[in-house]
């Protein structure tokens, strides 16, 4: 009989190489839950116990969790494989920290701690656009939707075009701004040999566009992130 559904483990020799595990020190790893994200998503439970150390054991994670002390993009979530991805805010209310999951140099998702002012919002990716019966749907880079209402079933006047960012504010859940994918417009490289690389858009040609930070690079438009109009609207590692 075939197989129904996720399967509840994981091979550690079949998780993804940015999760950066010890591959020979135990067979078995967490699956991440499906979700918002890809897979490279990284569970709950890694955050809580590998990346920022509040725990040493699988155990100790959950009980953290159940106690409602972890929140996710203004959301309490007791999921130890509740998966987190890029530009997601993971916020511990008792200790007053916030981190962003960014990119670092490798690819490897990392945890960058932000300010008070930047916890509540997100930069979310357009990915796709439809016309539904309430309106405009937007499609974002983790899978979530938004609903812009307003426009007509046969005519889009929303203003918003894929590959642009728009600002979500979670607490609110409002789109407080948007920033279109165009030239001058401030991105960060997320996948590819440049990934985490920040500069302007200088110049796009077909699938191919071109950077200019400190130094240029050219780099493929589905691995372009827009952060903002002239300059970086979120903190950033090293800035």
């Amino acid at each position: 009989m075939a197989r129904k559904g996720q399967r509840r483990g994981l091979k550690r020799s079949k998780a993804p190489k940015l999760w950066r595990l010890s591959r020979k020190e135990k067979k078995w790893t967490i699956n991440p839950h499906p979700g918002p994200h890809n897979k490279e998503a990284i569970p709950l439970a890694f955050i809580i116990r590998n990346q920022l150390g509040y725990a040493h054991t699988l155990r100790e994670t959950k009980q953290i969790l159940n106690e409602r002390k972890v929140k996710v993009n203004g959301n309490v979530r007791t999921d130890f494989k509740f998966p987190v991805g890029l530009m997601d805010v993971v916020e511990i209310p008792i200790t007053g920290d916030s981190y962003r999951v960014l990119p670092d140099r490798k690819g490897t998702l990392e945890l960058h701690p932000v300010k008070e002012e930047e916890k509540h919002f997100r930069p979310l990716k357009i990915t796709g656009k439809t016309l539904v019966r309430a309106g405009t749907q937007l499609q974002f880079h983790d899978g979530t939707t938004f609903i812009l209402k307003g426009s007509s079933k046969n005519q889009d006047k929303s203003g918003y075009s894929t590959y642009g960012t728009v600002l979500y504010d979670f607490e609110s859940r409002t789109i407080t701004d948007y920033y279109p994918f165009t030239q001058g417009s401030y991105a960060m490289i997320t996948g590819g040999r440049n990934v985490s690389r920040t500069g302007k858009i200088a110049s796009v040609k077909g699938n191919l566009v071109e950077i200019e930070g400190d130094e240029t690079f050219r780099t493929l438009k589905d691995n372009v992130f827009v952060i903002g109009a002239r300059e970086s609207i979120i903190s950033l590692p090293g800035g």
